[in-house]
């Protein structure tokens, strides 16, 4: 039967119970029960003991002995039943619910054993209504859950931060501090071994409460992600550590849920990450949405940042397809905690990362450093602007950042950090052909070569090419080129003619060696 079929239970209904997680209590002491019927609804409030001929409600369970069964008992429709010791079952008809308990204890011990189910649910749930309106909700709620699930509770946000956790036992987790927030946080090596799992990027997207296998921790653990408004806010967790998890626990979980959920709603419970006004502002300033002068001058106050302090931009990638980006969502954290004098965010499917290099006096390098542990196990390429002193040019050292990681990439380079400085003139020559194609932006120039050593079976390019890389040099050029130097003035003299160029201008020359460039990148795009 599908667990979240028959969920009835809200924070605003009350928590009612089902045969399933009665017969879980009697299956924790090892006793023998079986469960009947088609379905099985939450919609038990109570125990009765069963009297014949009293009306009988479907709001409660209902004892009975199984020797006094008989056929009168197929009047009944949709009544639960708990029937204690041997009887003809068939005497019910197919809509009520039976559950059948062929141990050795007394009517008086099932009695009690079931009331004690009924009271511990009942204190349970008005445990749960009061925290809402606690300063301190969820750790109320997950405190007072211990009872039911018996095994350690925790929940966390989207960025992995723990929000509670009141029972720390032996094989759970050890959280860190956070540097950065002083907050509990997952260790990073388990927050990337959940990164490459790909069970865990398909729980990302689950919703109800659902089984995380103990492939990867060595436990299993029940989950139940929160979502408000279509948005995923973070997870409650129970880890089988102590008992094993029963099916009635995916209820209960589900309905734990409902609360935590109606607190993100009232309290704005999971809103406690630090710069999340910030994050939105240099989402909206790199979008170009945010345009206003004063609201970029009001953020540089609120960061208690200067406007011509030393900034740098770096983008990270990762090599993992994860179009989520969760995963990545929990390494901001870890980011920050390494470098206090930035602010890290995600976006356009990376993460960003703005660096005050003024606020504590560093040094690029060393910020960049930093991170090596946290691209390395997270596989993050990342692109760096050159570093410039004028916050409103951030979106400008964005693009920088942006452009590096791609030349980067695309050099096929083995590094994990690309300098924008380094492919500043890959990206110019990019840029200049843009719009007008290279064959275009060099046709006038060279072209006249190309035709001449086609026609006559000459090198009078390549032979240009060679002197200018050497910088005018002759003997170097026609040591390369294999010829004597008297060889090497008459083809340069032969240049000079075919394309009216002054080679002695340093205009020229640049021009040239810009077109023998743009020459090249457009043949190995071809």
């Amino acid at each position: 039967m599908n667990k979240r079929e028959h969920f009835v239970n809200s924070p605003h209904t009350g928590f009612h119970l089902n045969l399933q997680i009665i017969a879980d209590d009697f299956a924790e002491k090892k006793e023998d029960v079986s469960i009947l019927c088609r379905e099985d609804p939450l919609t038990l409030d109570g125990l009765r003991i069963y009297q014949a001929g009293a009306l009988l409600k479907p709001c409660y369970l209902y004892l009975v002995f199984g020797n006094s069964l008989s056929e009168s008992f197929l009047r009944y429709q949709n009544i639960a039943f708990v029937v204690v010791g041997s009887g003809d079952l068939s005497c019910f008809s197919e809509s009520c619910r039976i559950l059948h308990i062929k141990g050795t204890l007394s009517f008086s011990e099932i009695f009690n054993q079931i009331q004690q189910t009924f009271d511990r649910y009942s204190d349970w749930d008005s445990k749960l209504q009061l925290a809402l309106g606690s300063i301190d909700p969820l750790n109320e709620m997950l405190e007072a859950s211990l009872d039911i699930f018996h095994n350690p509770v925790f929940a966390h946000d989207t960025n992995f931060y723990i929000l509670s956790s009141p029972r720390h036992v032996t094989g759970m987790s050890e959280w860190v501090h956070d540097q950065r927030t002083g907050r509990l946080i997952a260790p990073l090596s388990l927050i990337q071994d959940f990164k490459l799992d790909a069970e865990y990027q398909r729980t990302l997207i689950t919703h109800g409460t659902n089984i995380y296998s103990e492939e990867l921790r060595g436990y299993r653990i029940l989950y139940m992600n929160l979502w408000v408004s279509g948005n995923y806010q973070g997870r409650i967790c129970v880890d089988e550590l102590q008992t094993e998890i029963q099916p009635g626990h995916f209820s209960a979980l589900e309905y734990l849920g409902s609360f935590i959920e109606l607190c993100i709603r009232r309290h704005n419970l999971f809103q406690i990450s630090m710069g999340n006004d910030s994050r939105q502002f240099f989402t909206e300033y790199l979008s170009g949405k945010l345009t206003e002068l004063q609201a970029v001058t009001d953020q540089i106050q609120y960061l208690n940042w200067n406007r011509h302090d030393r900034y740098l931009v770096l983008r990270l990638e990762t090599q993992q397809q994860d179009d989520r980006m969760h995963s990545s969502i929990a390494t901001l954290g870890h980011i920050e905690a390494q470098i206090p004098e930035g602010l890290a965010f995600t976006y356009q499917q990376g993460i960003v990362v703005i660096v005050n290099l003024s606020f504590k006096h560093s040094v690029s390098s060393d910020v960049i450093s930093s991170l090596a542990i946290i691209m390395r196990e997270g596989l993050f390429k990342m692109g760096v602007s050159s570093e410039f002193r004028d916050f409103f040019l951030i979106p400008q050292g964005y693009i920088q950042a942006v452009s590096a990681l791609r030349l980067g990439k695309k050099s096929q380079s083995m590094v994990w950090c690309y300098h924008f400085d380094a492919y500043l003139l890959e990206y110019m020559l990019s840029q200049i052909s843009h719009q007008i194609s290279p064959e275009l932006l060099v046709s006038s120039r060279l072209d006249a070569l190309q035709n001449y050593d086609r026609k006559n079976n000459t090198e009078l390019y390549h032979t240009l090419k060679v002197y200018l890389e050497h910088e005018r040099n002759s003997l170097q050029t026609a040591r390369e080129l294999f010829i004597h130097r008297s060889s090497l003035t008459y083809r340069l003299e032969r240049i000079r003619k075919l394309t009216k160029i002054d080679l002695d201008d340093p205009k020229d020359r640049l021009l040239l060696q810009l077109c023998f460039l743009l020459q090249e990148k457009d043949q190995t795009v071809t």
